[in-house]
C-alpha cells in the first residue's frame, strides 16, 4: 500500500494519461503463478493464495465482529453487484461496503473508509503517480491477483460459474477498473479479521486509520 499523494492520477481528470498507461502498466505477465502473488500474515508467513483462507482467529478486539454469511450476505444480491449492479458501477465516494459476506466487520467499516480517504481520496478508478497502486484501496497487481485467488473457493460456492467467471475476468483487467463490488471484496478478503491491515500500514505521521 502507499499514502496516496497529490500527484494520484484519477481516470475521471486525466482520462487520455490513464488509458494509455493503464494497460501497459498492468498487462498481467504470463509467468506470475499463484506463488508470485503470495500474501503474507503478521509474522511474515505466506497465506497460499489458492486456498480458502479458513475461519480466522482474529484479535480478541475483531473477534466480536465476524458475521456468519446468513446474517449479512445476500447471495443473490452479491451476484447481482459482482455481474455489475447500478451501485457497483458507481465508481466515486464512500459508500457502505457492498461486500457484506464472511470476511466483513461492519464495526471496523470506519477503518475502511479513513483508508479508502487515505489512499485514494475513495475514488475507485484512482491509479497512483506510477501506476504501481490502483483502486479505492491503492493496492499492488500481485495484492489484487493474490486475492482473486483467495476469493475463487467462497465465489464459487455462492455464486457458481457465473460468480467464478466474472472473477477470472478481474484478472485480465487493470485493478481500478474492478467495479465498486470486487473491489470492496478483495479489501475485506485481504483485511482477514484484522490480520492483513498492515498491508495498509500509514507511512507518515498522523495519517493513522
Amino acid at each position: 500500500m502507499r499514502i496516496a499523494v497529490p500527484t494520484i492520477l484519477v481516470a475521471a481528470l486525466l482520462p487520455a494519461v490513464v488509458a494509455t498507461t493503464a494497460h501497459a502498466d498492468e498487462e498481467i505477465n504470463p509467468s506470475l503463478s499463484v506463488e508470485a502473488a503470495t500474501v503474507v500474515d503478521l509474522n511474515g508467513n505466506p497465506i497460499p493464495v489458492s486456498q480458502d483462507p479458513g475461519d480466522p482467529d482474529g484479535d480478541s478486539q475483531n473477534a466480536g465482529d465476524a458475521q456468519a454469511p446468513a446474517g449479512g450476505a445476500d447471495v443473490s444480491g452479491d451476484l447481482s453487484h459482482a455481474l455489475g449492479s447500478k451501485k457497483s458501477k458507481d465508481m466515486k465516494g464512500y459508500e457502505p461496503s457492498l461486500y457484506r459476506g464472511k470476511w466483513f466487520m461492519p464495526k471496523k467499516d470506519h477503518r475502511r473508509r479513513c483508508i479508502m480517504d487515505r489512499e485514494s481520496n475513495n475514488l475507485y478508478r484512482a491509479v497512483s503517480a506510477g501506476g504501481m497502486y490502483r483502486g479505492a484501496y491503492q493496492m499492488s497487481r500481485a495484492l489484487a491477483i493474490g486475492a482473486t485467488h483467495m476469493m475463487m473457493k467462497e465465489v464459487r460456492k455462492e455464486m457458481g460459474k457465473p460468480g467464478v467467471q466474472a472473477l477470472k475476468r478481474l484478472r485480465k483487467i487493470p485493478t481500478q477498473q474492478w467495479n465498486r463490488y470486487w473491489q470492496d471484496r478483495a479489501f475485506w478478503t485481504i483485511w482477514r479479521k484484522g490480520k492483513g491491515a498492515f498491508h495498509w500500514r500509514h507511512t507518515i505521521p498522523g495519517t493513522r486509520c
